[in-house]
Parts: structure tokens; C-alpha cells; sequence
């Protein structure tokens, strides 16, 4: 692994000065790096580095390129070529700017990934000599320097004339701050760069990055034809299935010899004889994808590792269809890939399929019901607060869905007290905003009066927060936005959301317009940050179906799940 590439050696001769001294540089990193990272370095477990079992990981040890992208799934190897590569930059006179996304983790950070592994390696704690745990922003290692910022604090990211940048966790970053980094470079003759991260969106943080770079892939060979192929999932895992219409309805295995409890982990197909591809050869290469590119960018997948099971990633998989939230981290956390929003809103051909066949409701101005306007129970209740009340009763399925039994466009809380009683309501989840006096006013008549179990909702999190939390003391939910509307799409793409067959004529066509409203799509704030939040529009037929499915839930559970009270 030590031996110069021929075709660098041969490049050197062309070198302007400067550029021949950054290569020289460059190399003296590799050799740095590469003496670390095969006699030195243990990672957290106590184990000496493994290029024997995880081949793929080899070439980023021998780069000798001045800007590389690191775009991982989790247990990629990433972060511990981070800690020997900024050794060895600083070992090589270079001082080192590190960049980690928040002030406030800092120390946990350098104490868990930097301290503890210097404490491990005995040729690190010769090298530090005394006084490198004194600080934990600035350290001396060698003979070079690394100061350890948070993103979002601007003020660390001054008089500080580095060599180096690293940003780790790219997309948990403050966009914006990451910029200002670059200005620690100017005054620098070599002017390196290091971006790793697991991607969130596409085409922003670390995905923006790797897009810029010559997008390098890993390919492997086919254990009967011989051939290289990328391992991508979608290729060489799982195909989908589509309806008529063209939609992918669900997935299955490529590998049709595999069973679960079989003993065997399921194999990767090669796409052009059905051979089994060999995930961890060590015939493995990087191709690049956008060879013009002088900047070096990975993309590193669970697949590349044998360390992660086929078998596991695809149980993870088939649990996360149909919810946007959960494919999302199947696509980051496993696939090392960023996410689309792509396809994530409620259609007409999504809502068709919940039909119930021979299902009917009779339709009036401002509701429709089921034929005997009124239910045995117990049903669900969801009420979206506006200039009137936005109204889904449902009644609960023996598999685990709801079934509608009344929607409608109510004027006054009178209204909503009569439906209760004739549908025999039991649970209730009302949009606490922004009629709050209303809301309580709702809440005590129906919990003093009726003996219905009333709880308010309150949005909040919008993309970030990703939970529920439960206060039983006022009953008062406050719920995530992005990720409350990703279940309720979940359920109609589950079939788990019964309409009737003329749903489309329901409140003169409002009811589907309501429901098809919103589209779940990034949205950037004004530091260049991104998140996936529902477009907001007239939706309140949308949030009446999530309250109602809030409500379903926690009335057939009889136990709340993510509850976190307050």
C-alpha cells in the first residue's frame, strides 16, 4: 500500500513549484496516514484497522488529493479515517481546522473521538509529548496545530490562519458559518479540504458536495460472469413491483432462493446473469462517475461492509414503506444516500385505493355519512379549528385501520356535540390553534358533560423534532408537523384509511382538494439549512383525517407510544 503511483510520479515532472510543493505535502500526509493506520492506530473496540475484510477502504488511505468528499452511511469507516487523516495532517506541520456542527457537543466530541484515541495508541502519546489535553478547542500534535470550532458559533472561526479544513457532519452544519470557514485557507499555500457526513436531502450538505466531486462508486465482480457492477440496492437487492398505472405497490428480493430463518444472508444479484456478486472482494474498485473532476468524493453504503447483513437491511427496509420519515433514514443511515421528496403527497389514484367496494355515503352540502347517520362505536374523532370545524369520525378495523363513517364542514361546537353522540365518540384530538379559549371550552364540555376523552393538539418541530409528546396532565399533544402528515400518508398508502366510493363528490369536491393539498417538500431557511416540511395551504380536511387518526390510535391502543410527558 506504500508504493507511489506510477502515474503521480510521472505527473510530479509537470508541476508548476507551488503545485509541486503541495504534492509533495500531499504525499508526506499518505505516508503519515498510512503508518497510523497499519502500525498504530485501534479504533473504539480495541481492534487494529482492517483493510483485509473491508477492501473498500484502502484507497482512501492512498489518496493524495487535496479536497475529498466522504459521503457514508452510518458504520462506513468515515469517521475513523477522519481522526487518522487530520493526525496526519497535523503531524505534517499543518494546522488543522475542525469543524463540528455545534458548539455545545465540542467537548464531547474531542473528549470521545480525539482524547480517548490518542489514550489508546501509545505512538500518538509520543508524538503529543505534554500539554495537548490542556485545551479542548486547540491542540499541538507534532508539528502542526488543530483547533476544534462549532458551526454555530461564527466568533471561533477568527484568527486562525490554517492549512486545513475538516467539517465533519456536514448537513448538521450551519450552512452558512461553513462558508466563512474557507477564509481560515487564504492566506495558505495548500489550502486542503476534508467533507464528511451522512446526507440528509439531495442536492444539499454533504450530497452538494459529492456532486461537485468525481462521484466515485464501488464496484465488485460477479462471482460467475465476471462482470463489475455497482452494488445499488434497487439493482442488485430488491426490484419493485408496479400497478397498471406505473406506481411501485411493493418490493421483493432479487435473491429468490433466500427465506427468513434460512441460516444465509441474502444475496447481492448481478444484473446481467443472476450471479451472485461478491460484496467484499478484493477485486473491489472505485469507478469514477464524473471523472473530470479534481476533487475526490465516496459514497459509501452498509452494503460495502460485511460487518451489516443484506438480511437486516431489507427487514429495516419493507418496515419502512410507506413512511416517508423512515425510508428517509433507511436512504441516509443505510444507503449512505441523500433522500427525495419525490412522489410524498396524498393523489387521487392513492386515495381510489382506499376504497371500499360497495361502500357508500349519502352526500349533503356541508357532510356526508354513512346511511344511518349514526354508529354503535366506540368511533374516533379529529377536529381541524377554522372558520368552521373541519370534522372526521372514523370507526376502527379489525387490521389495524379505520374505516370513515362521517366527514364535514361544521359551524358551531353544537354541531360537533350532536355528531358525537350519534356516532358514540370516544376519543377526540382537536386542533388546539388558534381558537385556544374554544378549544378548552370544547375540551371540558365534552370531558364534564359527554364523558368523552378530549386531547388538544399543537404542532411543533416542523422536521426537526421528529416525535410526539404527551402531556396527561392537560391532555395537550404537541407533534412534529412534518412528521404527524408523514403517517397519515403512511396509513393511505397501507390501505389503512377506508373511504367510500363516491369520496370525490364529498363537500362538493373540497374533501380531495383538502387532502391533495399539501406536498412534502425541502424547504431552506435563511442560513442555507434545509428540512422536508408539508406545504401549508387549504388543508383542514387533512388535518381533521390526522387528528381523527391520532385519536383512532390512541383509543385502540389504550397505551400512547412516544409519550414523553411533560
Amino acid at each position: 500500500m506504500t508504493t507511489v503511483d506510477p502515474a503521480i510520479a510521472a505527473a510530479l515532472a509537470d508541476l508548476s513549484p507551488m503545485e509541486l510543493d503541495r504534492m509533495e505535502k500531499l504525499l508526506e500526509v499518505r505516508q503519515c496516514r498510512l503508518k497510523f493506520a497499519l502500525e498504530h492506530h485501534v479504533n473504539t473496540r480495541g481492534e487494529a484497522m482492517d483493510f483485509t475484510n473491508f477492501p473498500h477502504i484502502k484507497e482512501l488511505y492512498n489518496s493524495v488529493a487535496a479536497e475529498i468528499v466522504l459521503q457514508g452511511s452510518v458504520q462506513s469507516f468515515k469517521s475513523e479515517w477522519s481522526v487518522i487523516d487530520h493526525f496526519a495532517m497535523a503531524q505534517s506541520g499543518l494546522s488543522v481546522f475542525f469543524v463540528v456542527p455545534k458548539f455545545e457537543a465540542r467537548t464531547t466530541f474531542v473528549q470521545n473521538r480525539v482524547n480517548r484515541c490518542v489514550e489508546r495508541v501509545p505512538e500518538y502519546k509520543k508524538i503529543i509529548g505534554r500539554g495537548f489535553f490542556d485545551s479542548v478547542a486547540m491542540k499541538n500534535f507534532g508539528k502542526g496545530v488543530v483547533k476544534y470550532v462549532g458551526s454555530n458559533v461564527l466568533s471561533d472561526f477568527k484568527e486562525f490562519p490554517g492549512d486545513v479544513l475538516v467539517v465533519d457532519e456536514v448537513d448538521e452544519c450551519d450552512a452558512e458559518n461553513v462558508e466563512y470557514a474557507l477564509d481560515r485557507l487564504r492566506a495558505s499555500r495548500y489550502q486542503f479540504k476534508r467533507y464528511i457526513g451522512n446526507p440528509k436531502l439531495e442536492g444539499r450538505g454533504i450530497n452538494a458536495f459529492y456532486q461537485r466531486s468525481d462521484q466515485r462508486e464501488w464496484f465488485v465482480p460477479c462471482l460467475e460472469c465476471n462482470q463489475f457492477h455497482l452494488l445499488d440496492w434497487f439493482e442488485t437487492i430488491v426490484r419493485g413491483i408496479e400497478d397498471s398505472e406505473g406506481n411501485i405497490v411493493r418490493y421483493e428480493l432479487r435473491d429468490e432462493e433466500w427465506e427468513e430463518g434460512c441460516g444465509n444472508d441474502i444475496k447481492c444479484i448481478c444484473p446481467d446473469c443472476g450471479g451472485e456478486l461478491e460484496r467484499a472482494s478484493v477485486r473491489g474498485e472505485w469507478r469514477a462517475q464524473n471523472p473530470k473532476s479534481s476533487i475526490e468524493g465516496y459514497h459509501i453504503s452498509m452494503m460495502c461492509s460485511l460487518l451489516n447483513t443484506v438480511g437486516g437491511m431489507w427487514d429495516r427496509f419493507v418496515r419502512a414503506q410507506g413512511d416517508p420519515m423512515k425510508l428517509q433514514q433507511f436512504y441516509n443511515s443505510e444507503l449512505g444516500l441523500p433522500f427525495s421528496a419525490a412522489g410524498n403527497k396524498v393523489t387521487e389514484p392513492l386515495l381510489d385505493r382506499n376504497i371500499e367496494e360497495g361502500y357508500q355515503f349519502i352526500i349533503k352540502y356541508d357532510r356526508a355519512h354513512i346511511e344511518e347517520d349514526r354508529h354503535e362505536g366506540p368511533c374516533s374523532m379529529g377536529v381541524d379549528v377554522g372558520s368552521r370545524f373541519d370534522v372526521r369520525v372514523s370507526a376502527p378495523t379489525e387490521r389495524g385501520g379505520r374505516r370513515t363513517v362521517f366527514i364535514g364542514k361544521l359551524s358551531t361546537l353544537d354541531d360537533i356535540y350532536e355528531v358525537i353522540e350519534q356516532y358514540n365518540v370516544e376519543k377526540i384530538v382537536m386542533d388546539s390553534m388558534p381558537e385556544v379559549h374554544t378549544a378548552q371550552e370544547f375540551q371540558e364540555h365534552c370531558a364534564y358533560s359527554l364523558g368523552v376523552d378530549v386531547w388538544l393538539c399543537r404542532y411543533s418541530g416542523e422536521g426537526s423534532e421528529g416525535r410526539i409528546r404527551y402531556n396527561p396532565s392537560d391532555r395537550m399533544i404537541s407533534a412534529d408537523r412534518t412528521m404527524i402528515l408523514d403517517r397519515g400518508l403512511s396509513q393511505l398508502k397501507a390501505q389503512k384509511n377506508i373511504l367510500p366510493e363516491n369520496h370525490k363528490s364529498i363537500l362538493n369536491g373540497e374533501f380531495v382538494d383538502e387532502m391533495c393539498g399539501p406536498v412534502r417538500q425541502v424547504v431552506e431557511d435563511n442560513r442555507g439549512n434545509s428540512k422536508f416540511e408539508w406545504s401549508k395551504c387549504k388543508d383542514h380536511q387533512r388535518h381533521a383525517d390526522i387528528y381523527d387518526y391520532m385519536a383512532c390510535k390512541m383509543m385502540v391502543d389504550a397505551v400512547i407510544e412516544d409519550i414523553e410527558s411533560g
